[in-house]
């Protein structure tokens, strides 16, 4: 008589930088090796123990990861993670150490995701709120006071590479779909800068840039959106921030 495995899993809130990292790694064409590879990845069990598993039962545990596998990017300016209150790094106040260092890491993003976290999110310093409120959503608290240009209102440490490389282990268990969202908006950011850059040195019309600013501020909207926590009533102040730096 033959007897079924039984199958213990449990389904986090969402999906970690680690669980993404090695979720992505996969590079076959089967589509069977990237269930298998996937559901590995997420459960914790080897690719051999999901290999003798039934097909009913690797559904249904995919399934069960389905959701946190699926969580839309967001950017939060500031959350709390781990019991410390932790603000992005703003574009414009960015040192060189910060630019080569992520440079460098982004050559194998796949690998250095949470390293990339650790620079983009430290410890706030200070802030200039008299209380803070907090949504809290899949065990994530995240700052939801609204004002107008939010990098005002708060100071994070300054970026020191042997203290990120002394936090990057922990940024492993950072929410994916936070980073993710956070990546976006840096992208969108610099590339809002640059294509001001482009437009002062005569590289653009001003019909060409105005029509790539208005895609990647619909781009930087799509990335906030609901889940943009303390970020910004509007985008326009952020944009005009970044156009000051060529100043």
């Amino acid at each position: 008589m033959a007897t079924t495995k039984q199958i213990t899993l449990e389904v986090p809130e969402f999906l970690t930088i680690q669980q993404y990292g090695k979720m992505s790694s996969y590079k076959g064409d089967s589509k069977f090796g990237k269930l298998i590879h996937a559901v590995s990845s997420l459960s914790g069990y080897s690719k051999e123990d999901v290999r003798s598993w039934d097909v009913d039962a690797v559904t249904k545990i995919s399934n069960a990861y389905a959701n946190i596998a699926d969580h839309k990017e967001e950017f939060h300016s500031l959350i709390e993670w781990n019991g410390q209150l932790l603000g992005y790094s703003n574009i414009k106040q960015f040192s060189l150490g910060e630019y080569v260092d992520l440079e460098n890491l982004c050559q194998d993003l796949e690998n250095n995701m949470h390293k990339v976290a650790a620079i983009m999110y430290r410890p706030v310093s200070k802030h200039r709120f008299d209380s803070l409120s907090f949504t809290v959503k899949q065990k994530i608290k995240t700052v939801n006071n609204k004002v107008e240009n939010v990098f005002d209102w708060y100071d994070i440490d300054k970026y020191d590479s042997v203290v990120r490389k002394d936090r990057e282990e922990s940024f492993k268990d950072f929410p994916a779909h936070i980073f993710l969202g956070a990546l976006s908006f840096f992208l969108s950011a610099g590339s809002l800068y640059l294509n001001r850059i482009q437009y002062l040195q005569k590289m653009i019309t001003e019909k060409e840039m105005k029509k790539t600013e208005n895609l990647l501020i619909k781009s930087l909207s799509a990335t906030t959106g609901a889940g943009g926590g303390l970020f910004t009533t509007s985008l326009n102040p952020i944009y005009y921030q970044l156009t000051d730096l060529n100043q």
